[in-house]
């Protein structure tokens, strides 16, 4: 057999060649590697113009801790900007969804910067929903009629008075000047305290009679004794319905980690019954 070649710089020997090569195959630090200087003309990497290069994502000014919503999941996530863009995704370290075991709290985010926790392929391409040239970045409000495609940009505040207050928002559209749009607060009903609990009781009684007869007369009786709180109904005629407030709906991705308290509370405060959520699971 023939000898192996001689290594193509005259002054790196075999021995050092091939330990290099170990370095680099299993599982030796490239950054280590990188900084080890080498005369070899062939080795593109290892003779980068810019081997002492700072790597600008590891500078905790240029990294932004955040939530990923490609998914109902909302998984902790670190961008990493470069020249105020950003440029790559990864997840948080300090979420334990990202890294087992996660970073401390007190852990300094000069260190959190240098620590990557893993992402799905779906959470790195958020890239691409951030700068989608069709990205809506303003609150949009109809302009015209329905299917017209007219759209108007309006503060983030005015919409959510809009919303929740209601009232002749589309006053300038031909057709709809008087038309009240009814807001988020006209469905939460302002009833004296115990009243609703006491209609909900009473409708309880009327779920569970299956008597026909016995029904209308508990209807007739519902109507009677809560006369005065009628309009807080969804429809006078079929209380089974409920509060107006029952109109709101609360759903939610992935109910964890004391989100659950979180969505009672505010279901209670609002008074629906109901609620939906699921996750990716």
């Amino acid at each position: 057999m023939n000898s192996p070649s001689a290594p193509a710089s005259p002054n790196l020997s075999r021995r050092a060649f091939l330990a290099k090569g170990a370095l680099l195959g299993f599982g030796a630090s490239p950054i280590a590697a990188l900084a080890a200087p080498s005369k070899s003309p062939d080795g593109a990497v290892l003779n980068s113009k810019r081997p002492d290069a700072a790597y600008t994502h590891a500078d905790p000014a240029n990294v932004l801790y955040s939530a990923c919503l490609q998914c109902n999941t909302g998984c902790g996530i670190k961008a990493k900007l470069q020249d105020g863009i950003v440029t790559k995704i990864d997840g948080n370290p300090y979420s334990p969804w990202t890294l087992l075991p996660h970073l401390e709290g007190h852990v300094s985010l000069d260190t959190a910067a240098r620590v990557d926790g893993s992402i799905c392929p779906k959470g790195q391409a958020g890239l691409q929903t951030c700068y989608d040239p069709y990205r809506i970045r303003k609150v949009l409000k109809r302009a015209g009629l329905r299917g017209e495609n007219k759209w108007t940009a309006i503060p983030f505040e005015q919409a959510i008075r809009e919303i929740s207050e209601g009232g002749r928002l589309f006053a300038t559209i031909p057709g709809e000047e008087a038309r009240e749009v009814e807001g988020l607060r006209a469905l939460i009903p302002n009833l004296p305290d115990g009243v609703a609990k006491a209609m909900s009781a009473d409708v309880a009684s009327y779920w569970t009679e299956k008597d026909k007869a016995k029904k209308a007369a508990l209807l007739d009786a519902f109507r009677e004794k809560h006369a005065a709180h009628l309009d807080a109904l969804i429809d006078p005629a079929h209380p089974d319905f409920g509060l107006k407030s029952n109109q709101i709906l609360l759903g939610w991705g992935r109910l964890k980690a004391g989100r659950a308290e979180l969505y009672k509370r505010f279901s209670s405060a609002v008074g629906t019954v109901n609620a939906h959520g699921h996750t990716t699971v």
